[in-house]
């Protein structure tokens, strides 16, 4: 999604753009993480087509609206990953704060990079989403 990676190099985000292995690894790390209870009750990492439904059908626990953004954004700085639903494009990036993605009104992921927590944004946005979500202390462990 070439429209996020301009909007992040605007905002001043350095990005690294993966290659389709490093996508996949990003990729398992993050299901692994945030989509395992999704896995556990339906028998697939992704629920009714959109990762982000894992959190909007209370699957997964997570913060929801403004609370979410508000809690994304008072993360301490450190390198992060950017995707998109599909996995079309993965950059890898370091920033001094959190990009707000909204305006692109597109399903995008955001995660620390150490998959310690995700931040995902929605097309349905502001009726659903945003939403924020912290890895249980043993995923974030698994995950390295």
């Amino acid at each position: 999604m070439e429209r996020a990676l301009t909007l992040l190099r605007s905002l001043g985000v350095e990005v690294t753009e993966l290659d389709a292995s490093e996508r996949r690894r990003v990729n398992s790390r993050w299901l692994r993480t945030f989509a395992r209870g999704v896995m556990e009750q339906y028998g697939g990492f992704v629920y009714r087509g959109f990762r982000w439904h894992g959190f909007s059908y209370g699957v997964e626990p997570c913060v929801e609206g403004a609370a979410a953004l508000a809690e994304y954004q008072r993360q301490p700085p450190a390198p992060f990953y950017v995707f998109d639903e599909r996995l079309t494009f993965c950059a890898r990036c370091s920033a001094p704060a959190y990009p707000d993605l909204t305006s692109l009104r597109a399903d995008l992921y955001v995660a620390h990079e150490d998959m310690g927590w995700t931040m995902a944004f929605t097309h349905e946005q502001p009726a659903i989403g945003p939403f924020f979500a912290a890895a249980p202390p043993s995923a974030v462990s698994r995950t390295s």
